[in-house]
């Protein structure tokens, strides 16, 4: 991969996540609360922001793993289930603490990026919706998956 793909990759990584922290960062405390509709799950805003921090976790030690030749998820992978554990299991986190730590997730990934060399890029893995995806592929997903659940936080916020 060139230098400059990389760059417009790490772009979209950047612009996505600063628009997700500026949208949630304008929230006043008690909105954190409002329930949102999002695929197959009704969470609340700090649920949403919950799986995003563990998925985004999630998809950076995969990116990880395909770097060194592994496909660590097994063939029977539950999203839905890992999804609903994560959210359940990261309930005492308060909203600073997430956006925080959405913020050392983002560091983190352009770190791991920042070590990849050229050919990294088109290794492969099994990523959590069972498709086999590449190294450039899972951080396409993790870009989109920001906006698609900004995206349903803006629709629960106007309805």
């Amino acid at each position: 991969m060139s230098d400059a793909k990389k760059d417009e990759i790490c772009e979209k990584l950047n612009q996505t996540r600063a628009t997700l922290l500026d949208y949630l960062q304008g929230l006043e405390a008690e909105r954190w609360d409002t329930a949102v509709q999002s695929e197959d799950a009704q969470w609340t805003v700090a649920d949403i922001v919950r799986h995003l921090v563990s998925a985004e976790k999630g998809m950076i030690g995969l990116i990880e793993q395909f770097q060194q030749g592994n496909d660590p998820l097994p063939a029977d992978f539950d999203l839905a289930r890992y999804n609903q554990r994560s959210v359940q299991k990261s309930q005492e986190l308060t909203p600073a603490d997430l956006l925080a730590a959405l913020e050392s997730n983002h560091t983190r990934l352009l770190q791991v990026i920042d070590g990849l060399s050229a050919e990294d890029w088109q290794k492969k893995g099994r990523h959590g919706s069972m498709r086999i995806l590449t190294i450039e592929e899972v951080c396409h997903v993790i870009a989109g998956h920001d906006m698609t659940h900004l995206a349903d936080i803006q629709k629960a916020m106007s309805g």
